[in-house]
């Protein structure tokens, strides 16, 4: 305890090159912990959203995924192996409740010279709105009796970019150069979230039949299947696998996922993501490691005569070595401080100003703190053990 208030008081009277070591530590915890904290955050969004859309959903999607391979790019360029068959098939299997068919469709949306940017056209079934209960801000859902009918339910991003304040109610939108009559406007949330509310603040619903004869393609991007609430979704699984594989003549050339499977992979990309980028920011804390080990060089050397009156007076090696070693951690656990409340700051910002929802939380800043400690005794320790070796009488002829 000693040592420690005699570091402090060491510090002190050196108190401008100590807050100037300190800074740079202070930049690279920062970078850290924001990038940390965003990470967390979008995985938070993340898991809120796959939880809105129901804990009882088991998804469809086209080719294959592994271990290996988590992520199959004929998700993304448009190529399916689903097929109208697996739809009646799955629908036969006791335990489900639902199925939903799901096409997501390349293009946009326009009224007239007026444009819904990053608009999300999809097609589907009125089982959609039953599986995941949508609020209506106006008008009403597609029926089944309007499966062939060209008509849509808008987002409240699209209702508002077509239309503005006026009432969208019975009017047409172009949807890739096909006139779809508006019957309903959905009352999304589009506040709070990095994807708003999952990205559907943005769709435009239509009928799946009309939308496949529109677009001249009967591909399916996505089957969407709800359990019965009372069954464990994993349990249907297997049966799925095989009454689809069956479907296929024996080709596995499909992925069937749960809630809990989906948010797996998705962490798991996010975590390769925070951790690469967190690697790259720490260069920051090395370069700050550097600047305290350099600032206990210059210590060391300007206190040469002082280290030899402690000895004199009774003062071990390991006296010596403690209040140096304290002194370098001291500065590191400072700039993590500072570090760590400038990110808190940003992600303040960033939550009050942005759709980005950066979560800071205890364990971040304990790391935070801890790594911040190992490079004051990295880069303190060679100091310090210099200091504790100086010969005492050498030490006092120092001018």
């Amino acid at each position: 305890m000693k040592s420690f208030f005699e570091a402090l008081q060491s510090l002190w009277s050196h108190r401008r090159r100590s807050w100037l070591s300190s800074l740079g530590m202070a930049v690279g915890v920062a970078s850290i912990v924001l990038l940390v904290s965003l990470a967390k955050g979008v995985q938070r969004d993340v898991e809120k959203q796959v939880e809105e859309l129901g804990v009882n959903l088991i998804i469809l999607l086209p080719g294959r995924l592994s271990p290996q391979n988590p992520f199959n790019p004929m998700s993304f360029i448009g190529l399916s192996t689903l097929r109208s068959e697996d739809i009646t098939a799955v629908r036969q299997i006791a335990g489900t409740r639902r199925v939903a068919p799901i096409m997501f469709v390349a293009g946009g949306a326009n009224r007239g010279k007026r444009w819904a940017d990053a608009s999300l056209i999809l097609g589907t079934t009125p089982e959609w709105f039953q599986m995941r209960p949508t609020p209506l801000k106006a008008g009403r859902f597609f029926t089944e009796a309007e499966a062939n009918e060209q008509v849509c339910v808008l987002g409240p991003l699209p209702a508002q970019q077509l239309f503005g304040e006026v009432s969208p109610l019975g009017k047409t939108v172009e949807l890739n150069r096909h006139t779809f009559r508006v019957v309903g406007v959905t009352g999304e949330n589009t506040q709070g979230s990095l994807f708003g509310s999952g990205g559907f603040e943005y769709a435009i619903y239509v009928p799946l039949q009309a939308m496949q004869r529109a677009s001249g393609s009967q591909q399916l991007h996505r089957i969407i299947v709800q359990t019965d609430p009372n069954m464990d979704p994993s349990q249907l699984v297997d049966q799925i696998k095989r009454t689809v594989r069956a479907s296929h003549g024996g080709s596995d050339d499909f992925s069937v996922l749960t809630q809990e499977d989906l948010l797996k992979r998705l962490f798991q990309l996010l975590n390769v993501l925070a951790v690469a980028l967190t690697g790259i920011t720490s260069i920051a804390l090395f370069v700050g490691g550097i600047g305290v080990m350099n600032v206990m060089w210059m210590s060391v050397n300007e206190r040469v005569r002082e280290i030899g009156i402690r000895k004199t007076v009774g003062a071990t090696r390991r006296d010596i070595f403690w209040l140096f070693l304290l002194e370098a951690l001291i500065i590191a656990w400072l700039g993590g401080l500072i570090g760590i409340g400038l990110a808190w700051i940003v992600c303040l910002l960033l939550d009050q100003y942005t759709v980005l929802n950066p979560y800071v939380s205890w364990d971040t800043i304990a790391l935070a703190l801890t790594v911040c400690g190992l490079v004051g005794l990295s880069f303190g320790t060679v100091p310090a053990y210099r200091a504790s070796r100086k010969d005492p009488v050498e030490s006092l002829r120092n001018e």
